[in-house]
């Protein structure tokens, strides 16, 4: 028997044609909107305090704020789910503190077990499958690393929320006739009993969208505009995706560069001419910032936060033609990349921090977007020592790479674009025995290094030979030093 495919939405956002009048209702809901957004986080915090989780079906009204009611509660649910996704992430950052400390493995297992069941500020017994009951120095442990992490990773702004009303408040419908505005959605506002019709205009690539509305939508709020964002469900139009797709390789690797965005272990090199435009973009943010610093201005202003849109727009733009053109060329089942970091020193400390952040996203979202389309898997493995090391031979050395692009491995003498070297090693160290994208850099180092030694570990080439002068085989060279030649 088929069972119907989970629903996977694309929201689609959708410019509106309102009068002042109706523009201004639509404000005044989005402000008392948000107003009890940040009310309700509060008594959402304020329950995970004190009984262990938050509740989107709590019925105290401390949190409905100047909206009551039916919009109250689209409030809370759309609270509660930003704040559980957020807590989902934190739990994450827990279990990797857990794995790389020092701690003992009991402690560890205990640990693990409250933060399964995101039991850390959870009253009463704590009682484990085997009937051991958690010790309260445990639990205080737990909560420790847990407010650690809370200090070093901002809680959701829900001050500037955008609305997410469903329908009991709001539909969708297309126009009777052949007008200038295909879709109107009715929406109900505070003046209780007097909904407002909104006209929206559509696009080609929405059109095309094959699947059903969902019954909710998006109401955001972007560079001063408001726009209307209608979910579709594409999980149909995915699953015949999926059963279309016919890969032409094995796997592939992909390393993150700036000068090229992305380097194949085939050899392709995507978004050529990328640190180029991120420098263009960032000598304009830069200027404008120091002027306005200079005449004693903060700086941010219309003009900034416009540069700011556009180098985000750029940024996901290019991101998502590269990878579609990597599928579109190559068809992989899998994408083997590295950790995700796009800090350059060539860019200004303020670039980097949006990079960072804005970047690392729109990579993640394009590649969980590749795997529901396509099915394609995406492996993550730690990126250390890959631009150093031989992909020929395996030798690690600093000087392998005396240029950004150059490679040049001093043991053999292979020479290669070094962004296609590093994204060949990312995709032997996924076959290897480790794939955790975490593991201690030391480790990998050390692996490579007997690894290598396994191969070659006899002295070549006399005074020559460059692991001699190579501080990551100083415990061969003086075994080489006591005993002479090792067999």
């Amino acid at each position: 028997m088929s069972t119907k495919p989970k629903a996977i939405y694309r929201t689609d956002l959708l410019a509106q044609h309102m009068n002042a009048g109706k523009q201004t209702k639509v404000r005044r809901l989005m402000a008392a909107w948000r107003k009890s957004a940040v009310l309700q986080a509060r008594a959402q915090w304020k329950l995970f305090f004190t009984e262990g989780k938050v509740n989107k079906y709590d019925k105290s009204k401390a949190g409905h704020g100047p909206v009551g009611g039916t919009f109250a509660q689209m409030v809370c649910w759309q609270v509660v789910g930003q704040l559980e996704s957020w807590i989902s992430n934190r739990a994450n950052d827990f279990r990797d503190l857990v794995n790389g400390s020092s701690l003992t493995p009991d402690i560890k297992h205990q640990l693990h077990f409250i933060n399964r069941w995101q039991a850390w500020y959870q009253p009463g017994e704590l009682t484990m499958k085997d009937g051991l009951v958690i010790s309260e120095s445990t639990r205080k442990l737990a909560r420790t690393i847990f407010r650690h992490l809370l200090h070093t990773h901002c809680k959701p702004n829900l001050a500037k929320v955008s609305m997410l009303i469903d329908q009991r408040c709001i539909s969708l419908s297309k126009a009777s006739n052949a007008g200038q505005f295909p879709l109107w959605a009715r929406l109900c506002t505070l003046d209780k009993g007097k909904p407002i019709n909104v006209p929206l205009s559509t696009f080609e690539h929405f059109e095309k969208r094959t699947g059903a509305w969902a019954k909710s939508l998006q109401i955001v709020e972007r560079d001063g505009e408001l726009v209307f964002g209608v979910m579709t469900d594409v999980s149909a139009g995915f699953e015949q995706s999926k059963a279309a797709y016919r890969p032409k390789v094995e796997a592939i690797g992909l390393d993150l560069g700036l000068k090229t965005l992305f380097a194949t272990d085939q050899g392709d090199l995507l978004g050529q001419g990328w640190l180029t435009k991120l420098q263009a973009y960032d000598c304009k943010i830069q200027a404008l910032a120091k002027h306005r610093q200079k005449i004693g201005l903060k700086p941010r202003s219309e003009r900034y936060k416009r540069l700011v849109a556009s180098l985000r727009g750029f940024i996901r733009s290019e991101v998502n033609r590269t990878l579609n053109r990597l599928v579109q060329t190559r068809a992989p089942p899998e994408i083997i990349i590295e950790r995700l970091n796009f800090q350059n020193s060539n860019l200004s400390r303020r670039l980097n921090r949006i990079l960072s952040k804005f970047g690392k996203n729109e990579v993640a979202k394009k590649l969980a977007d590749l795997e529901q389309k396509y099915g394609i898997v995406t492996t993550e493995v730690n990126p250390a020592y890959s631009s150093q090391t031989d992909s020929s031979c395996g030798y690690v050395d600093k000087r392998n790479r005396p240029r950004q692009a150059a490679f040049g491995c001093r043991w053999c003498g292979h020479k290669v674009h070094a962004d296609v070297n590093a994204a060949r090693n990312l995709v032997a160290r996924r076959s290897g025995s480790k794939t955790d994208s975490r593991r201690p850099k030391h480790e990998i180092l050390n692996e490579s290094v007997r690894r290598f030694l396994e191969r070659f570990n006899r002295l070549q080439g006399g005074a020559t030979d460059p692991r001699l002068s190579n501080p990551y085989f100083r415990d061969w060279k003086t075994k080489v030093t006591l005993t002479g030649n090792p067999c």
